[in-house]
């Protein structure tokens, strides 16, 4: 599956600074124009991580409140992975152009490999971080853009503990402080950010009874904030990615290892390798005679070529991050990168289930 740039998340980003300032940086989405069009007071964008299409069809009634209200499907960007699609969402950038490659970044000069939402080495969690890495990861965000541009809304992001300290608990408890934030501002421009069910999924599976708690519980919590918030609220409700129900594949024996400068980063579905320039040729051998049938194997430059980062400004770290090989799965299975158990679901591929995510929107209905 390709990934549609014109019609993707980073393109939900576009549609409310066009509605805010009347600029953006990427196509925006007809549909979400329309409903912005009518001028609500209020928006609240909601990303619920791996909350994909495929979650909607195996877990929730076609005649239930997301279904209802599902303006369209769009794609997710690539790596459908949270690390760079909540951040297209946030900055409106694609990952080409935000820099955030995958779940961990290996950074040469540092002899780091760090995973950048939790600011430590993936491989050795106890070794020293540079005291500027984590700023080297700032990003100006949709918000940060449109409460510069139009001093009349507050701007304000939610975020769960323990991403911030006092974040919120559940989705319920999320929604209960957007409504406190929007009773106290004429008019409110919101992002807000929830967990599940991408946790339930890694740890249980797509089609688990967990996962479909997981779903059911978040349609309902929209359901009844649906009810509360007035008709000047137009919600917009979204994912990162989806998941698929993965098996794991061994990569670091021995004779893998022989050929690295450094071990592999990014994603467990798509993965960059830092190759001797000696070994090119045995590496190249190993990977196909074993991994073939899984994985597609590309060299960095032939990879870039195909696009699938997306368009815009080159940041950076495109160039520092990425090895000289880049993997991407073809099947339904995943690199293991260490000997701790592996998910049951995962995602950073490029199946449907993966790519594709909702675009739901509703207006509120409560008049009092």
């Amino acid at each position: 599956m390709k990934i549609d740039y014109t019609h993707s998340i980073v393109n939900i980003t576009a549609s409310i600074e066009r509605y805010y300032t009347g600029k953006h940086n990427h196509p925006t989405l007809e549909t979400l124009n329309q409903a912005l069009n009518k001028q609500p007071d209020h928006v609240v964008l909601a990303l619920m991580d791996g909350f994909g299409m495929n979650l909607m069809r195996h877990h929730l009634d076609s005649k239930g409140f997301f279904h209802r209200h599902l303006a369209t499907s769009l794609t997710s960007v690539f790596p459908s992975t949270t690390t760079a699609a909540t951040t297209a969402v946030l900055t409106g950038k694609t990952p080409y152009e935000s820099g955030f490659l995958g779940w961990f970044m290996r950074f040469p000069k540092d002899d780091l490999h760090y995973t950048v939402f939790m600011s430590e080495d993936y491989y050795e969690p106890h070794k020293a971080i540079p005291l500027d890495m984590q700023s080297r990861f700032n990003r100006e965000t949709f918000l940060d853009r449109i409460q510069k541009k139009d001093t009349t809304v507050k701007t304000q992001a939610f975020f769960p503990f323990p991403v911030v300290k006092d974040g919120h608990r559940n989705i319920e408890d999320g929604l209960k402080r957007v409504k406190a934030f929007q009773a106290n501002h004429p008019k409110t421009l919101v992002y807000l950010y929830w967990v599940e069910p991408d946790l339930s999924q890694h740890k249980t599976g797509v089609k688990s009874a967990e996962t479909k708690q997981q779903a059911t519980l978040i349609e309902n919590a929209f359901k009844d904030y649906h009810h509360t918030a007035s008709p000047n609220t137009l919600t917009i409700v979204t994912a990162d990615h989806g998941l698929i129900d993965v098996l794991g594949e061994p990569l670091l024996d021995d004779a893998m290892r022989d050929c690295f400068e450094a071990l592999p980063a990014l994603e467990p579905r798509f993965t960059t390798f830092f190759v001797k320039p000696e070994k090119k040729d045995t590496f190249e051998t190993l990977f196909n005679t074993r991994h073939a049938d899984s994985f597609t194997l590309y060299t960095t430059n032939a990879f870039l070529q195909t696009g699938l980062l997306g368009k815009g400004k080159r940041h950076p770290f495109v160039n520092q991050c990425l090895g000289n090989y880049i993997s991407i799965a073809k099947s339904n299975k995943h690199f293991l990168f260490s000997d701790a158990n592996p998910h049951k679901a995962h995602h950073a591929g490029l199946s449907s289930d993966e790519l594709d995510v909702p675009l739901i929107v509703f207006k509120g209905v409560n008049h009092s």
